[in-house]
């Protein structure tokens, strides 16, 4: 465990040099007390972090879940204006954290894996203890992918090696048991394919989970019948319907459902993106993804992580893309929930490379963005940006 504050002074000094002019365009307007950046180097040069998730603490602060060198795990504790408290590297038998950091009671969790079982952990974070221990064991459920908090339970996404299947798997609300699982076949084996995913050394797919808000549905992406895919589940983990990718080429990275078969979701097709705010999707056919009509993307990396949240700015409600260019921004695009219509738009980042990897609306109607910026060219580091309200406002005027 690490205890270091003064370590981020000087890459912070750098990064705002070669940031700060064009960071949201309002230099003049930028006070650090409700806005930041704030970039963590390491002593350790060597290393090479790759930002998962990030989530508010009790103290308004915010931790941030990371993986290095591989599939190793950092956790890195902030106060409430990114200055950093306190980072704490796991032990080597913990890796492969997962997205996303899950809170429970005040308490904030995360799943990772054994690296020698293979099997599932439900870490504990401990705050006072500036460090994680282990909450729960999930023997049988090997090769953990994602992780979604759905309020009343939590689904983790994982791979059967045993029989090529892709699984969901529904655990309690407390986090110790599993109350129900499912399955679908992929006919084919890609645990290679699973083991260059979680260890970084290949292409990283996005697998995700999410729940709609009738609690119908579960949907999932990831491999399926030789492709990836999004999956359709009813509410007793039964496959229910598909939309298949191009081979392991397309699919979709990002879904938001949004009530009554409507959802928010990006799709790519090999290096191609496409952004559909709302599309209309039938949770019992079976179809292919490239099927559903969307807009493409031409200046958005699919090769990057791309994230779709619910944000509320000036009571009205959006369905807010954070996605990558291809000349290394974070690109926010505000689209009236509900609706195809883009409310604006807003660029971060120009002169260092940034990729996004989550955010959050904040308490004050803000946002902190959890982002990689890679420094000099080949140093990989963890930054966050907060957006205070008025820049959101300013942003769909």
């Amino acid at each position: 465990m690490k205890n270091n504050l003064p370590h981020t002074f000087a890459f912070n000094l750098l990064f705002l040099l070669a940031f700060g002019l064009v960071f949201l365009s309002c230099k003049k307007e930028f006070e650090p007390k409700e806005s930041f950046i704030k970039v963590y180097n390491d002593n350790n040069g060597n290393r090479n972090y790759f930002p998962l998730s990030i989530q508010r603490t009790n103290d308004n602060g915010y931790l941030t879940l990371s993986a290095y060198n591989g599939w190793k795990i950092h956790l890195l504790k902030t106060d409430a204006v990114g200055d950093m408290l306190w980072e704490f590297d796991l032990p080597s038998k913990y890796v492969n954290a997962v997205p996303n950091l899950i809170e429970r009671n005040g308490n904030l969790y995360f799943v990772c894996m054994d690296a020698v079982g293979l099997f599932t952990y439900v870490m504990q974070v401990d705050e006072n203890g500036k460090n994680a221990v282990e909450f729960q064991q999930f023997t049988d459920l090997k090769y953990p992918l994602y992780a979604a908090d759905a309020g009343d339970a939590v689904y983790i996404q994982n791979y059967i090696r045993s029989s090529f299947r892709t699984g969901i798997y529904k655990i309690s609300s407390t986090l110790d048991q599993i109350k129900n699982s499912g399955n679908v076949q992929i006919f084919t084996d890609v645990e290679d394919k699973i083991v260059d995913h979680l260890s970084y050394t290949g292409k990283r797919f996005p697998f995700f989970v999410s729940v709609t808000p009738e609690k119908d549905y579960v949907v999932l992406s990831g491999f399926n019948n030789y492709s990836f895919s999004t999956v359709f589940m009813d509410a007793n983990l039964d496959f229910s319907g598909v939309y298949n990718g191009a081979a392991f080429d397309g699919g979709m990275n990002a879904i938001l459902p949004l009530g009554a078969n409507k959802y928010s979701l990006a799709r790519f097709s090999f290096a191609n993106q496409y952004f559909n705010p709302n599309a209309t999707l039938s949770p019992t056919t079976i179809d292919i993804a490239e099927s559903i009509p969307a807009t493409g993307k031409v200046e958005i990396d699919a090769s990057s992580p791309i994230l779709i949240k619910n944000i509320s700015i000036n009571s009205s409600d959006y369905s807010v893309y954070l996605s990558t260019t291809k000349s290394n921004q974070l690109l926010l695009s505000f689209y009236e929930k509900g609706t195809s219509v883009l409310k604006g738009s807003k660029y971060l980042g120009e002169s260092v490379p940034l990729k996004a990897a989550d955010f959050h609306q904040t308490q004050d109607g803000g946002l902190i963005i959890l982002t990689r910026v890679t420094l000099m060219g080949s140093f990989n580091r963890i930054a966050t940006i907060k957006v205070k309200k008025e820049e959101l406002e300013a942003s769909v005027d």
